[in-house]
């Protein structure tokens, strides 16, 4: 071994040594830590969202396009075709399944009814019932036999017997979960999504309400009104919660009765309980599914005297002020509690932490989905002025103002009394509009339609511009792609990338799907991307 060789592997030696020596330190090891727990969290909070996204998706979507000689032609979301033949009948496939029909082989006179899956794998075989009715987003079949009525969910489980007269279906929780009324024999009976009974009655004179939504951990108590008398339960136990409980205003856990305001958990267990005096009304709000104000008036002593208090999904006090507290949420669901106080107005964040602005009062109402802040100066009640959340002033001297999805669309007179309009975005750019124009939004991106001059042009929410100024006219707009007409044609762009996937004649034209981004034409089926998706034969 030479000596450079030697030297190099004895400098390797020490090197190791002198990392070993710095990962043994505390501090060092406490840091590694420190960002190890930092990715698992970012890890975790982007796993939980993309489970969110996917409650809010199709699942296994496929959409009916075409019925040519007994052929089914279907296509699901990312554009792929399947063909099915053999059928007298089908109906769009959810959750891969689908319901169809054809003649019995016994008897060619009698059509049978089966539930399927993409594959043709039958789900539920023909003539195990006599009909089907898909509900809830097809998660759901209501099945008949021998004129009796049942529930099966999409995997062909039966959820309850077919052995009632009538079956109807109230939708709760946002229509996420659902409560079955079955009757039969003069007798109604309620029935959770497990096939548990919830409660009986003999009663016409009945309802099915529910307590919205404040936080996952609190979204499973509905009440069934009975002959004027409200009875609580947990829908997923079907356990009686609060037992006959009358005149209750009830709304997110929180029951408000004679002068109290109670906060309960989902098992029905007593959080905080807030005695309001008799010379107090009192009304409670959520907001955002995170915080709960709790607004409370005394007028009897001919002064009017306020408290408000805010507390959070765990019922506790966060904030409280004697003057109205306007919670607000930004585009990226950040919550701040604007507060008219004194001479200015305090933004007060999740953190607590507090900025004032001087000389100005807010007017605006509680919503979300904001990038900016209009304020009044107290001088100039029709005057508004733009600011971040953070207090940056953005804008000043405007005359009107409205919400355009994450844009804002403002309004200024100049000096020879004319309106001049701007749309404010994310990066505090301001983009010049003309008064013709128009400015349409979704989620996702602002459209801007200049109707004098027949253009169109596309933005995303921070003013990034992905279509400009293009000839025509807004005929059709989804989450991938918009269609303009331009004379004669229809020119589909994608929005993300801007450029033009298609273009198809207006007398060609016959039908259009944008779930599914297809487009029918007198020649056939075409995808968005002017993809040939089924020819018809001429």
């Amino acid at each position: 071994m030479d000596k450079n060789t030697t030297s190099k592997n004895k400098e390797k030696n020490r090197s190791n040594v002198t990392l070993k020596k710095i990962l043994r330190r505390p501090i060092v090891r406490l840091f590694i830590l420190i960002v190890l727990i930092i990715v698992i969290v970012l890890v975790a909070k982007n796993l939980f969202k993309s489970d969110n996204n996917d409650e809010n998706t199709l699942v296994g979507y496929q959409k009916l396009i075409n019925v040519t000689d007994n052929v089914y032609t279907f296509v699901d979301l990312d554009g792929k075709v399947k063909t099915y033949e053999g059928y007298t009948s089908m109906d769009d496939f959810y959750y891969d399944v689908t319901c169809v029909s054809k003649p019995s082989e016994e008897d060619s006179s009698i059509t049978q009814m089966a539930l399927i899956n993409k594959n043709n794998g039958n789900v539920v075989k023909y003539g195990e019932y006599d009909s089907y009715v898909q509900i809830v987003g097809g998660k759901y079949y209501k099945v008949e036999k021998e004129g009796k009525y049942g529930i099966i969910n999409y995997e062909g489980k039966i959820i309850i017997n077919p052995e009632y007269d009538y079956i109807s279906i109230t939708t709760v929780q946002e229509a996420t979960e659902v409560v079955f009324e079955c009757q039969k024999e003069n007798k109604y009976y309620f029935i959770n999504e497990n096939g548990m009974t919830i409660m009986e009655t003999e009663s016409a004179l009945h309802s099915i309400s529910y307590a919205n939504k404040f936080n996952s951990e609190y979204d499973t108590v509905i009440y069934i009104s009975v002959d004027g008398v409200k009875r609580y339960f947990n829908l997923e136990t079907c356990e009686e919660l609060f037992t006959d409980k009358e005149d209750v205003n009830f709304s997110y856990n929180i029951l408000k009765e004679d002068g109290k305001i109670s906060f309960y958990d989902k098992d029905a267990k007593l959080e905080t309980e807030i005695d309001t005096s008799a010379d107090y009304s009192a009304d409670v709000r959520v907001y955002f599914k995170k915080y709960v104000v709790l607004e409370e008036k005394n007028v009897t002593s001919g002064t009017r005297e306020y408290k408000y208090t805010v507390y959070n999904s765990d019922f506790k006090q966060v904030l409280e002020s004697s003057s109205k507290i306007n919670p607000v949420q930004d585009i990226d669901g950040n919550v701040y509690f604007v507060i008219n106080e004194g001479n200015g107005v305090k933004i007060v964040d999740e953190n607590k932490k507090e900025r004032v602005i001087e000389g100005y009062e807010f007017n605006g109402t509680s919503t979300n989905n904001l990038q900016f802040l209009v304020l009044n100066p107290i001088d100039d009640a029709n005057k508004y002025e733009v600011y971040t959340f953070k207090g940056k002033q953005i804008i000043t001297d405007v005359n009107e103002y409205t919400q355009k999805g994450s844009g804002l669309l403002i309004g200024k007179y100049d000096d020879s009394g004319n309106l001049t309009r701007s749309l404010v975005l994310g990066n505090e750019q301001l983009i010049a509009l003309g008064t013709d124009d128009n400015v349409l939004a979704n989620d996702y991106y602002l459209t801007i339609e200049d109707t004098n001059n027949l253009k169109v042009s596309v933005l995303d929410t921070e003013g990034n511009i992905k279509i400009d100024k293009v000839n025509g006219t807004k005929v059709f707009y989804n989450e991938k792609y918009i269609g303009i007409q331009d004379g004669d044609n229809v020119n589909i762009y994608n929005v993300e990338t801007g450029k033009q996937t298609y273009t198809y004649p207006v007398k060609d034209y016959v039908n259009r799907d944008e779930t599914v981004s297809v487009v029918e034409l007198a020649t056939g089926f075409y995808g968005f991307d002017g993809k040939l998706i089924l020819e018809k034969q001429q």
